[in-house]
């Protein structure tokens, strides 16, 4: 029976591969490499998490994966000694033997109706596998990653793990924890190097930081589904403190922000001050009531070109935002723990695309860097 301990859970991808650059399917493919800007990232996340007292690092066998978390452990050592370093099988990518190695775009036109099954029903896409007894990549990963789950809070319960992992693994080891089932595979994104969090006790998990990209120099994660739709930043009200609004303002001074709507007025005058450098473009107080409505209307426009709308107010309404909007399950959403200050990104691509969640907390002063450096 696992441990009532608490167990805090870091998620990291991999940095930038060779395939990555190319724009190839990696899946299982062990022939992708770590780019140097790939090593160079897996430097800056060892420095960013190597005070988070982390005892435990856990790495697929892929080599992308195990470069990365050497570079992490490294970093870790430096500041705190000796740390376990395992690797198991179970977090390697899914795999899609019959699309490994080629481009996107060829995937595209060779496999047209295995790919729209991919995108839009991941629960049901086939391809077959010399790997796996079933046929269905994204169950093959989802039952492999919740076997791990339940290994992970039995052997490690009460410590500070991390994952180094894949975009896939990652996506399917986040709902896995949240009980989410296959149909929302695609609704995370995980960037390279990005780190993500989640606090375990038995078998309750909150999702207190997702994608988190600040370490990299990012001001928002890259946009997976092109430059196209909006992406609402919503923006729990941080506490009125100077160092944290001009914190905020300075992440946000160079995203052309179309929008920007508060909840109440207490956070109203504090988008003003994070904005106040864009004295053109007012922000907009809405009731609790008109949010939603509101928010429905900004996304009925047709959009070409990514644009931005930010939105402040307090945690508890903006989950009902992504209640709303998301398309998470009503058990998704209450296993978020929204943190004042941090960034949380949902990108609508163009019409018929569903929406993906890109950050969650991103850029949180107390939960990204406090603790981190504790």
């Amino acid at each position: 029976m696992p441990s009532t301990l608490e167990t805090s859970v870091w998620i990291v991808r991999h940095g930038v591969s060779t395939f990555n650059v190319e724009g190839r399917c990696q899946g299982c493919s062990d022939d992708p490499d770590l780019t140097p800007s790939g090593r160079e990232a897996a430097r800056l996340t060892g420095a960013r998490l190597s005070r988070a007292g982390i005892a435990v690092v856990i790495s697929s066998p892929l080599r992308r994966a195990v470069k990365t978390a050497l570079a992490i452990i490294d970093a870790i050592r430096c500041q705190t000694g000796e740390v376990q370093f395992e690797i198991d099988d179970r977090l390697r990518e899914i795999e899609l033997p019959l699309w490994e190695g080629l481009l996107f775009q060829e995937i595209r036109n060779q496999f047209p109706a295995q790919f729209l099954s991919w995108r839009w029903h991941p629960d049901q896409m086939s391809m077959p596998s010399p790997f796996e007894e079933s046929e269905f990549p994204v169950r093959d990963l989802y039952r492999r990653v919740s076997h791990f789950w339940k290994d992970l809070l039995i052997q490690h319960s009460g410590k500070s793990i991390l994952l180094v992992t894949h975009s896939g693994t990652g996506r399917a080891l986040i709902n896995t924890a949240l009980g989410m089932d296959e149909r929302h595979f695609h609704g995370w994104q995980q960037s390279n190097c990005s780190i993500s969090r989640i606090r375990c006790i038995q078998k309750h998990a909150r999702l207190e930081l997702l994608n988190d990209t600040a370490h990299l120099g990012d001001r928002l994660p890259k946009l997976k589904e092109g430059r196209t739709g909006t992406r609402l930043l919503l923006i729990a009200s941080p506490q009125p403190r100077d160092e944290y609004l001009k914190a905020l303002s300075n992440i946000l001074a160079p995203v052309p922000i179309e929008i920007a709507l508060s909840v109440g007025s207490e956070a109203r005058d504090l988008a003003t001050k994070v904005l106040q450098d864009r004295r053109h473009k007012a922000v907009e107080q809405v009731s609790e009531e008109k949010l939603l409505p509101r928010i429905r209307q900004i996304l009925e426009r047709s959009q070409n070109e990514i644009r931005h709308v930010a939105i402040m107010g307090h945690p508890d309404w903006l989950r009902s935002v992504l209640g709303a909007c998301s398309g998470l399950p009503p058990k998704g959403i209450e296993s978020l723990a929204l943190k004042g200050g941090g960034i949380t990104a949902l990108h609508f691509p163009v019409a018929g695309i569903p929406p993906v969640m890109q950050a969650m907390n991103a850029f949180q002063p107390e939960l990204s860097f406090a603790e981190v450096t504790a």
